[in-house]
């Protein structure tokens, strides 16, 4: 019997880039039937989420745990069969400042806190509270994060807390940025608590790599291609192909690098998971200890740590040998962790991404989706408010195949 094509048989789509964001659009439009061609320039899949291979599992080279909230993101890992996989582990946090590490994750806490005054921590706990019930985050888009938290934080409070955090951030823009980016961070995050008022953070155990593997295989076996080390681009393929996603950066968009060192050691440094490091002469951001996070036992028994940083695109970190940049991590490293031995490093890699981090001023204008007939554009810089990461990856995937399916009708 002869074979009849139909629309979907002949209307192609091309996807430029494996990331999240890309598969996941790309496994939704070979489940409608149309054949889907995926590009990426690297010779793995996963974008930002991306892993390697370390003691025997897989480990994201830059850090990543999923909150509660995240449901678009918890929903696809249950469809794709991985949430047995998936666990919930409580947070903890510590903050260095002046020179000592401070427990910071309760209200406790926070009363225990030396440097601030008790004036201080009531205001700051107040700020806290009322974000986190306050969910008209339009208000907060033309203030910057800085005038709003010295007015209501106070000055005090800001220099401690918030502009070591914005600084570090933000570098050169830290005082432009929008107070909606700092109120989606305590919003969101003060909403993903458990009805205990403890914060469970989730990982996948193998890494979210898993992710990323799973779509490329549903989507081959839907009919569609993933294509590894292949640099397109748009103008090329819109010519060839009736539809074109791109999830390629935007060029009008302002954009920090991040550079990320990791390593494994014997040695337990610290009781918690994540640090916020409020020094802005400290080379890096934050400090993780991914195995108070998810059991060392999963990493051959080595603890798994992080050194994270944002820095501009012409930093000199894209520049100098990783050796001076282990050197300056490692040195910081031991300041605030005398008892940190380098000669006790199993293993240590470095990684380094040029777009990592939209800056989100007052004046910050969402990109837009379709572009063109044929073109639409998919990526975190239309991640607003909220700051990129995996689960709106999956969200904003899920609006550009609506659009792209409303658009083949």
């Amino acid at each position: 019997m002869q074979k009849y094509m139909t629309q979907k048989d002949t209307k192609k789509i091309a996807i430029i880039g494996a990331g999240i964001g890309g598969l996941v659009a790309g496994y939704r439009l070979s489940q409608k039937g149309y054949p889907v061609t995926v590009f990426e320039k690297e010779s793995k899949v996963g974008g930002l989420a991306g892993g390697f291979e370390i003691n025997g599992t897989n480990l994201e080279k830059n850090y990543h745990h999923i909150f509660k909230s995240d449901k678009y993101l918890i929903d696809l890992i249950e469809e794709l069969g991985l949430k047995d996989k998936l666990r919930w582990s409580e947070s903890s946090i510590g903050l260095y400042f002046d020179s000592k590490m401070y427990p910071f994750g309760t209200a406790m806490d926070l009363l225990k806190f030396n440097p601030l005054g008790l004036i201080d921590k009531i205001r700051l706990g107040l700020v806290k509270i009322y974000l986190e019930k306050d969910g008209d985050w339009k208000k907060y888009k033309n203030i910057t994060a800085v005038n709003w938290m010295k007015k209501w934080s106070g000055q005090k409070a800001y220099e401690v807390i918030w502009e070591p955090l914005l600084r570090g951030k933000f570098h050169q823009y830290y005082d432009k940025i929008s107070m909606a980016w700092l109120w989606a961070r305590i919003h969101i995050r003060g909403n993903s608590k458990d009805n205990d008022g403890k914060e469970r953070l989730g990982y996948l155990i193998g890494g979210f790599q898993q992710i990323a593997d799973e779509l490329c295989e549903r989507i081959k076996k839907n009919g569609g291609k993933i294509i590894l080390g292949k640099d397109v681009k748009e103008t090329d393929l819109v010519k060839k192909y009736d539809k074109v996603i791109s999830t390629i950066p935007e060029e009008k968009i302002d954009y920090l690098g991040f550079v990320n060192i990791i390593f494994t050691s014997k040695q337990n440094l610290s009781r918690y998971y994540w640090h916020n490091i409020n020094d802005i002469n400290s080379p890096f951001l934050a400090f993780i200890q991914h195995t108070n996070l998810v059991d060392k036992s999963n990493y051959q028994n080595e603890n798994v740590y992080y050194l994270g940083t944002y820095v501009p695109q012409n930093h000199r970190f894209f520049k100098i040998s990783e050796e001076n940049i282990y050197s300056k991590f490692f040195k910081y490293l031991k300041k605030i962790f005398p008892e940190f031995n380098e000669k006790e490093i199993k293993q240590k890699y470095i990684f380094k991404f040029k777009n990592a981090q939209q800056v989100v001023t007052t004046n910050y204008i969402v990109p837009p989706t379709k572009i063109s007939e044929k073109l639409y554009k998919m990526n975190f810089a239309q991640i607003y408010p909220e700051d990129r990461g995996m689960n709106y990856a999956v969200r904003e995937a899920i609006k550009v195949v609506a659009l792209v399916l409303l658009d083949l009708r």
